[in-house]
């Protein structure tokens, strides 16, 4: 069966209509070299862009479709094959390790000290103490 044949036959089994609208338009686009631009797609869906992202992320996570893209390069497309898709997979998964790397780095990140009003609220004991009364010299 031909790629596009399938994914159309798979957007039909999609019950909401404004994400079929958007996978029957993306079944027009399968492999790299046929991708879409997202202006192009909206403008064809009569969506808004915001929308027809949420949209194409939906079909990837709910309904299992393979929508490639790369970073800092325009387009969206459906992949032929698991092998055509991994490079997208790849893409994704480095970019989720990097970051995890930069929310970690928050933990050492070099702060400047918290102003003495915040350390009284948080250690009322050790700043709030009242001097003790000389010992009498008497005593001593």
């Amino acid at each position: 069966m031909n790629p596009n044949d399938y994914y159309r036959l798979k957007s039909g089994e999609i019950r909401e209509a404004d994400i079929r609208l958007v996978a029957a338009c993306m079944s027009d686009h399968v492999g790299e070299e046929n991708a879409v631009r997202l202006e192009t797609l909206v403008a064809r869906c009569g969506l808004g862009e915001r929308q027809v992202r949420d949209i194409l992320e939906v079909l990837v996570k709910d309904h299992g479709w393979p929508i490639g893209a790369h970073s800092g390069k325009a387009g969206r497309w459906l992949a032929r094959s698991f092998d055509e898709a991994r490079e997208t997979q790849a893409e994704y998964y480095s970019r989720a390790r990097e970051d995890k790397r930069r929310g970690d780095a928050f933990n050492t990140c070099n702060y400047p000290p918290k102003p003495a009003e915040e350390l009284r609220e948080l250690q009322p004991t050790l700043i709030d103490v009242p001097e003790p009364d000389p010992i009498p010299f008497w005593r001593w």
